[in-house]
């Protein structure tokens, strides 16, 4: 684990369940995982685009309640390690990581309330009701939504060495192969044409 002052360079996968479970970087070879604290994973919810007025209400809560704010950072960990499972090959434990993602997704349904947003209805977690584990029950509701209309052909992980990011390629011919070009894509064709300059 270390501490990751996240940018906007770090949310690069088309969605913000992919963008949650890349919180872990270098999963190809040394993962690192950069939710160190609960304070980091509200951090990253800000940038996410999570509902500010929410994320305010969890910074108190965690002033108050440290304990349970480091129980909520665990399952909220367990939660993207289960969207890992679910989302990569193999899938061998899938039917586990799916009764996984079952049991957030009942807790987050418990907290649900329909509103009007916008002029239409929907179901939305407030962290009046879910409390701290609002960004668990917030991306639980929302990764069942992305599995069921995930284009599978289109999620890829990254080639880029100590990576291992997943992403949605949306580019035209569907060949796109890094998380960014400008971080990954520009790291391997340096390598190479280094390796290339020492043949």
């Amino acid at each position: 684990m270390v501490a990751h002052q996240f940018q906007p360079r770090d949310l690069v996968a088309g969605d913000i369940v992919l963008d949650f479970v890349n919180t872990v970087t270098a999963r190809d070879t040394d993962p690192v995982d950069w939710l160190d604290a609960y304070a980091r994973l509200v951090s990253w919810g800000r940038l996410a685009g999570l509902p500010p007025a929410e994320l305010d209400h969890l910074d108190a809560e965690a002033v108050a309640h440290p304990r349970r704010a480091a129980q909520a950072l665990v399952e909220a960990k367990a939660l993207r390690e289960t969207l890992w499972e679910l989302l990569t090959p193999p899938a061998g434990g899938a039917a586990d990581a799916a009764a996984r993602l079952t049991r957030s997704w009942r807790s987050a349904a418990a907290a649900v309330t329909v509103s009007d947003v916008g002029g239409r209805l929907a179901a939305t977690v407030t962290a009046e009701a879910s409390g701290l584990a609002y960004p668990e029950h917030f991306l639980a509701l929302r990764a069942v939504r992305f599995l069921e209309s995930l284009p599978s052909p289109r999620l890829r992980v990254c080639g880029g060495r100590h990576c291992g990011w997943l992403f949605l390629d949306t580019s035209k011919a569907g060949r796109r192969r890094w998380c960014d070009m400008a971080t990954c894509g520009n790291a391997e064709k340096t390598r190479r044409h280094r390796s290339a300059v020492h043949l």
